[in-house]
């Protein structure tokens, strides 16, 4: 399968949805997209097994070599869940993007500027 990343001179975001070894087809899986010049963000939410889905995600994309730049926690505040997954994975959080009701270019705008700083240094 080739796909190939549209050219921008913006900051280009590829979103993986699903998780990084949800299939693509017979033989790829998103993890397969990753090029080594990525910088990787894991999305984490909370829920029943998430701790465990998160260090699982980590795990297999540091066996792969595959460099993880920070992680974005989504939903509600956690304090022990992330406090477990930073701690097990010394992964640097970089946000958290609340429980929205729905995402517009408005709502967007508004997390890019809050982590602005952050992505930057990456």
């Amino acid at each position: 399968m080739i796909i190939v990343e549209p050219k921008t001179q913006n900051h280009l975001v590829i979103e993986g949805a699903g998780g990084i070894l949800v299939p693509l087809n017979d033989t790829d899986c998103v993890v397969d997209l990753i090029k080594k010049d990525y910088k990787v963000i894991v999305v984490s939410r909370h829920y029943l097994g998430s701790i465990n889905h998160t260090l699982l995600t980590i795990e297999a994309l540091k066996s792969r070599k595959i460099n993880i730049a920070g992680i974005i926690f989504s939903g509600d505040e956690n304090k022990a869940t992330e406090s477990i997954i930073l701690s097990r994975t010394g992964v640097k959080c970089i946000g958290r993007i609340d429980q929205e009701p729905f995402f517009d270019q408005n709502v967007i705008k508004e997390y890019a500027d809050l982590f602005r700083e952050n992505l930057l240094k990456l």
